[in-house]
């Protein structure tokens, strides 16, 4: 259970983070960072939620490779009961009935075998035929509603964000005026924000060990709690590895102007940024599978009026962020 765990992370964490600043450079932010999380005698602590969060997440990798070898399953035994079925793939792929609601080509052949063998004056025993012919239509009945398999990645998603509802009001506090809290936030993503930027740093010192340990289930089930929250949108914009990222970029077009090539290239921190280069493009790939797997239902989220002032409970499809209903310049 990393539930008090989490909580004890969050107590650790300063009254208020900033943004980082860009004029101070790569080396000044990841100081700064250090400094912010406060989390040198808790070693243990962040050992033990790194190893909570990598749980969650091989599981949900591993459901998603079952998925994979049930899909596979599904399209065999789909290849060999469609025929009997009377079923076609239509021109975007779906599924069609080529009978046009009439009766499967199982159907009529037990049914027209049983009427030819009980019309004969020798047939012994006719009661026989007619229960075949009504096996065929169970059968029928039976096949059409169990052709997909379902998803098991998808229950897994499901039920880990049922578990999390219990621990929204901890881990995704509503903010108070309406606006979206940017300093003094606790919220799950900026723990992991945290505990990514530590792991990454450890990843570039012994990279076999830490690898070996964690590997990328600690992004599958970091991500997957952000996402199942309504918090990726925070997260990509006020991660401190993205924030680092970005001032890396602006840092290296400040010494070579002209060079195109030195793109990320800050002396002494390439292992570092490169590390964090990785994780955020598996960052992006946990994301589009959720959003493709899992798609967000409505969310109550806060709105922003013209005036400046707050409206809340405001309902809004597939929204997370009060981010998209900030009104625009000159609307």
């Amino acid at each position: 259970m990393i539930e008090p765990m989490i909580t004890g992370l969050q107590e650790s964490l300063p009254k208020t983070i900033g943004l980082l600043p860009f004029d101070g450079g790569v080396t000044a932010c990841v100081r700064l960072v250090k400094e912010h999380l406060n989390w040198g005698a808790k070693s243990e602590l962040k050992a033990e939620v790194l190893r909570g969060i990598k749980e969650i997440g091989s599981v949900l990798y591993w459901m998603g490779l079952l998925d994979i070898v049930l899909r596979e399953r599904d399209t065999m035994h789909f290849m060999q009961t469609a025929p009997w079925l009377g079923l076609v793939p239509g021109a975007d792929g779906q599924v069609l009935n080529a009978h046009d609601g009439g009766d499967s080509p199982v159907v009529n052949l037990f049914r027209s075998t049983t009427a030819a063998m009980v019309s004969s004056p020798g047939c012994p025993n006719p009661n026989s035929f007619h229960i075949m012919a009504k096996q065929a239509e169970a059968a029928d009945l039976l096949y059409k509603a169990n052709l997909n398999t379902g998803s098991v990645l998808e229950y897994a998603l499901a039920f880990t964000s049922a578990a999390l509802d219990k621990y929204c009001s901890k881990w995704s506090a509503v903010p108070k005026t309406g606006f979206i809290d940017i300093t003094t936030t606790k919220d799950f993503y900026r723990i992991y924000s945290g505990l990514q930027l530590g792991y990454l740093e450890a990843s570039v010192q012994v990279p076999a060990n830490s690898h070996e340990r964690l590997g990328d289930s600690v992004a599958w089930g970091g991500c997957t709690v952000i996402y199942l929250l309504g918090q990726q949108l925070h997260f990509e914009l006020f991660d401190f590895s993205y924030q680092i990222l970005n001032i890396a970029e602006v840092e290296a077009a400040s010494v070579f102007p002209t060079n195109k090539n030195s793109h990320f290239h800050v002396q002494g921190w390439d292992a570092l940024l490169e590390a964090m280069k990785k994780a955020r493009r598996l960052n992006n790939h946990v994301f589009s599978m959720l959003k493709a797997r899992c798609p967000l239902e409505e969310k109550t989220a806060c709105a922003i009026k013209q005036s400046g002032a707050p409206l809340h409970r405001i309902k809004f499809e597939n929204t997370v962020s009060a981010f998209e209903t900030l009104p625009q310049k000159g609307a």
